[in-house]
């Protein structure tokens, strides 16, 4: 776990993440344990003079209950909570009505497979270690989810799940896929259209993606987004951090924090916390505003 010197920190403006977006933060009501609700969390962005935050689920979508904190919490008090689909089983896996529903709904983000991804899977029967969320899982007897058929190429069931997304312009999660799955769905993502790709956490174990396939994630016109919560548990150095960053420039970069764990920080001082340790290793103000703020805001839009 990082441990912050809040005596020696450098205090970071609240001009660079005023109406940041966080683009992954669990919320409850969830099956696994949650410091907040959505509409405590909402209140906490909004007095963190920050925009708010896309609200995920393993297990459901959170476009419906998005909609009502959105239209009972005055506007004064609350940042903007977005709602948002992973296509894991209890939504019925790659199910495209699962995507128009979410997208009808008001929801923007829709994260392919992640607690039921056979990436996700078979990396967790091999590495034990409790901050890779084994929380999450729910017991199922169905079939861990690949998106490759045998010869590498899609399966046909992934391509009405990418026209739901095209039809709905939402923004195209990877989820849990191994890279190589990710690259493939990216890819076919991008000729059908989609503009709005994103490869989630490319710096923790399970979805790792070395520098090479980063720059095909690049070529291919997807973002790539760190999350806090890995450094944070050592899951990956400020190094590879930083190197992703670099690679890819301010303006193809996600950061989030992919917190809402109890033991956790509060995400919002997380996303603080977060722009924090980037400045102290050298990352301008202009481009943690980049990629807290207005990359965010222009995938949501």
């Amino acid at each position: 776990m990082l441990l912050m010197d809040t005596k020696n920190c450098l205090d970071v403006s609240k001009e660079w993440l005023a109406g940041a977006i966080d683009m992954h933060v669990h919320a409850a009501p969830d099956c696994a344990s949650r410091k907040y609700t959505d509409a405590e969390l909402a209140r906490q962005y909004h007095q963190a003079g920050m925009g708010g935050f896309v609200s995920k689920c393993h297990h459901v979508d959170t476009s419906g209950r998005a909609a009502v904190i959105r239209e009972l919490m005055p506007p004064q008090e609350a940042g903007i909570v977005y709602g948002s689909v992973v296509l894991n089983h209890s939504v019925g896996g790659l199910n495209p009505s699962a995507v128009m529903t979410c997208g009808r709904m008001g929801g923007k983000v829709v994260w392919f497979p992640t607690v039921d991804a056979t990436n996700d899977a078979i990396y967790k029967r091999k590495h034990r270690n409790p901050a890779l969320g084994q929380y999450n899982e729910q017991p199922s007897d169905q079939k861990k989810i690949t998106i490759l058929a045998e010869d590498g190429s899609l399966r046909p069931e992934v391509y009405p799940v990418l026209e739901a997304i095209r039809q709905q312009d939402l923004v195209l999660a990877t989820g849990h896929l191994a890279p190589q799955e990710s690259l493939v769905l990216i890819s076919e993502a991008a000729a059908m259209g989609i503009q709005k790709l994103l490869v989630t956490h490319v710096s923790l174990p399970i979805t790792k993606a070395d520098a090479g396939l980063q720059q095909d994630f690049l070529d291919a016109g997807a973002w790539l987004e760190h999350c806090f919560y890995t450094p944070y548990y050592q899951l990956a150095s400020w190094d590879e951090i930083l190197a992703s960053i670099h690679l890819a420039g301010s303006e193809h970069i996600i950061l989030s924090t992919d917190f809402g764990q109890c033991q956790s920080p509060d995400p919002a001082e997380g996303l603080r916390q977060f722009a924090q340790e980037l400045h102290r290793r050298g990352i301008s103000g202009q481009e943690i505003r980049q990629m807290m703020v207005e990359n965010p805001r222009g995938l949501l839009a």
